[in-house]
């Protein structure tokens, strides 16, 4: 891979050819004019000649009329192969490089946006699937999200040539939310206080090579301060961000430079004078009263409430996920999603942090027939497909930076007798240790890397195991094994946990109350030589890369 310098890139101002690209391809591209091209949402593949772009879907909210669009250009131009990440995003993959501008062209005519979709730029705002009708989200933080977004991607043509890194922006108030908050450079939890409706604002979170966990800057902003509180942010950020070092450019790093206290106190004072300038107005929204769960509960859908068939606050309404494996989808499967939202949702696909497609607003009565329809594709409701549901990022498929095929792993485990048995389990695999699907989060985490295990190098994965979000820890190595021996690792892991848990006792829990290295024997006993305890050594002084939001669910 071609060496690049990113901070001359961006004080180039990143312009980009698309015409040269049309008519001659890409290989004239210097690996600046390729980063550049990332602010437009277009990333290069591990394939020559191709590439990968990216869709904003702000929110993860997509009217039917723009899904449709975007099928028809996946169709046309991406090999038919839709991919749905875990920032709400949607990718097309294969696209010839002379196609590449017509394809930005396309989507944009469908009111579609791939701008700062990739790069150093304000990532996709994600925001939780249940904002509004959830039961454990007190207002629908939705317009707050699709705010910030069409604010922010209105500035990047200068926030992309001065921002240190990328920032990633979460919304919601679920205990799911809480955890993303934890993770991403801005988390904002939906609560109410005395009646009005705001957040509780995190920051610096971030995985990675070098993972940090989130900061509380604000226990409580009331909406209409929330554009200068993202104003703020991002100014502190640009102040004080490492531009030239793009290895330690993350938000993060500048709360390990700054202290907590010293982080706190530039929000602060950006805040102040953020609010001092003209900000957008936050449109009204409803704080939610507490509905009365007898009543929501006195009816049932066919088959009952489940994981992939949740109540809503207005009884007799349900939120209906469709599981789609890998996150992958054709065209023929997008349009049937859409036909069945204008049918018996609300003309909405909603994207899920899990990479699958929710529909919101449906009746009971059509729970039953929105399950018959998907069945004749060979889908299924979440929770109701024979197969163990797992998180893989696209890995050595696609992605230039990927060591190991993950998203083939991912199916491979997908049959673990022990997953099936243990549905709520999650197990995030990345191809390389950037934390493309968030391996140190997930109750089993598998990073893609060149492994040596009893004296043979080979592929293979470092194991991450004991993450409590609730308790502000992440996963960490405790051991390593090969990629061929990964099934029955898995299996061992699982049956040790099955094996000393206390009841109702998580496997994170379980493995920090028996020590990671008790745990790292009782797995080497179970696999012999086949496994070695704690971590590879990893050069974290590589940069980071610019696709690790990018994640194939096989979560």
């Amino acid at each position: 891979m071609a060496s690049i310098n990113i901070p001359a890139a961006k004080r180039a101002g990143l312009p980009v050819d698309l015409e040269r690209l049309r008519a001659e391809g890409d290989s004239w591209l210097t690996a600046e004019d390729r980063f550049a091209l990332k602010t437009y949402g277009a990333c290069t593949q591990l394939q020559d000649g191709v590439f990968m772009v990216r869709v904003r879907i702000a929110g993860g909210v997509l009217p039917t009329t723009h899904a449709r669009a975007l099928a028809r250009i996946a169709n046309r131009h991406a090999e038919d192969w839709l991919h749905l990440t875990t920032r709400q995003s949607c990718e097309l993959h294969w696209v010839e490089d002379r196609r590449v501008p017509d394809v930005l062209d396309e989507l944009a005519r469908a009111g579609l946006s791939t701008r700062s979709a990739c790069g150093h730029t304000v990532r996709n705002v994600m925001c939780s699937e249940d904002a509004g009708v959830g039961l454990d989200e007190p207002f629908d933080c939705f317009p707050d999200a699709r705010l910030i977004s069409d604010t922010l991607v209105a500035r990047s043509a200068t926030l992309n040539v001065t921002l240190p890194g990328r920032i990633n922006i979460s919304l919601g108030g679920s205990p799911r939310c809480r955890h993303d908050a934890l993770v991403n450079d801005v988390g904002l939890v939906s609560i109410v206080r005395d009646g009005e409706a705001g957040y509780e604002i995190w920051a610096g979170g971030s995985l990675g090579k070098a993972p940090s966990l989130g900061v509380m800057l604000a226990p409580f902003v009331p909406r209409r301060q929330l554009p200068a509180a993202i104003d703020a942010i991002v100014d502190l950020y640009v102040a004080h961000g490492d531009f030239d070092t793009p290895a330690k450019g993350r938000m993060k790093f500048v709360v390990e430079r700054l202290g907590v206290d010293g982080f706190r106190g530039a929000y602060l004072e950006a805040f102040r004078e953020a609010q001092l300038r003209p900000q957008p107005t936050v449109p009204p929204v409803e704080v939610l009263s507490d509905e009365a769960t007898t009543v929501i509960l006195a009816e049932t859908p066919p088959g009952g409430w489940s994981i992939g068939v949740r109540p809503q606050r207005s009884a007799g309404l349900a939120t209906v996920t469709i599981d789609l494996p890998l996150g992958d989808t054709n065209s023929s499967e997008f349009r049937l999603l859409c036909d069945l939202a204008d049918t018996y949702a609300d003309g909405h696909l909603t994207f899920t942090r899990d990479q699958n497609i929710a529909l919101r607003n449906v009746s009971l009565a059509g729970v039953a027939a929105i399950r018959n329809a998907i069945a004749q594709r060979g889908l299924f409701l979440l929770g109701e497909a024979p197969n163990a549901q797992i998180r893989a990022c696209t890995g050595a498929t696609v992605c230039a930076l990927g060591i190991t095929d993950s998203p083939g792993l991912g199916k491979l485990l997908s049959t673990s007798a022990s997953l099936r048995r243990n549905s709520a389990l999650s197990v995030f695999i990345s191809g390389c240790p950037n934390s493309c699907a968030q391996h140190q989060v997930s109750d089993i985490g598998l990073a893609g890397s060149k492994v040596r295990v009893n004296g043979r190098t080979s592929d293979g994965y470092q194991v991450f195991v004991g993450a409590v979000l609730d308790d502000h820890l992440i996963g960490e190595v405790v051991g390593r094994v090969a990629e061929r021996d990964l099934p029955t690792a898995l299996d061992a892991i699982v049956g040790t946990w099955e094996a000393l848990r206390h009841p109702n006792e998580s496997l994170g829990r379980t493995v920090r109350r028996l020590g990671l290295d008790a745990f790292s024997l009782q797995i080497a006993a179970v696999l012999e030589d086949r496994w070695a305890p704690g971590p590879e050594e990893v050069n974290t002084a590589t940069i980071e890369p610019d696709l690790t939001t990018t994640a194939v669910s096989l979560p």
